[in-house]
């Protein structure tokens, strides 16, 4: 069987089974052209069956590559199901985690609103407590010291 010719794998052995019908056509042949004929064919047989079987070695051998890579494949496509389904579990929790955050900064800046509150009303009763020491100690110096005389007793 010639190889080379990719149109018809089989050109040789359609040839032969040609010339083979023709033969039978033919009434008159002798034993010994029978003989011949037969024997012809036998060997022909003989080497269509070792084709045979080394092309069904050969598929066998690449049906065993290609059952080899469809397990491979179905490996890596588990591992990327679960490596996706980590992903998810990943980005799930990164969420969660975000949303806890931005929950707790609001939290942080109501209580640092508050705080500023404070901290603003207790400065203006300290600015008004200052400008009234200020006020007593620069205008009515004599009234600041009794008044401090005052609480000194009271104690």
């Amino acid at each position: 069987m010639s190889v080379s010719n990719r149109k018809d794998l089989f050109a040789e052995e359609s040839k032969l089974l040609q010339e083979a019908r023709l033969r039978l056509a033919q009434v008159d042949l002798g034993s010994e052209a029978w003989q011949q004929e037969y024997k012809k064919m036998v060997e022909e047989y003989e080497k269509l069956l070792g084709e045979a079987r080394a092309l069904t070695r050969i598929a066998d051998r690449n049906q065993r590559r290609l059952d080899e890579m469809n397990a491979e494949l179905e490996r890596q496509n588990e591992l990327l199901r679960l490596k996706e389904e980590e992903v998810k579990k990943t980005q799930q929790a990164i969420i969660h985690n975000y949303q806890r955050i931005a929950e707790e900064g609001a939290l942080m800046d109501k209580r640092v609103g508050r705080i500023q509150i404070l901290l603003i009303v207790m400065i203006a009763v300290l600015v008004v407590i200052i400008l009234f020491m200020l006020y007593y100690l620069i205008f009515e110096p004599q009234r600041a010291v009794d008044l401090m005389e005052s609480l000194r007793k009271s104690r």
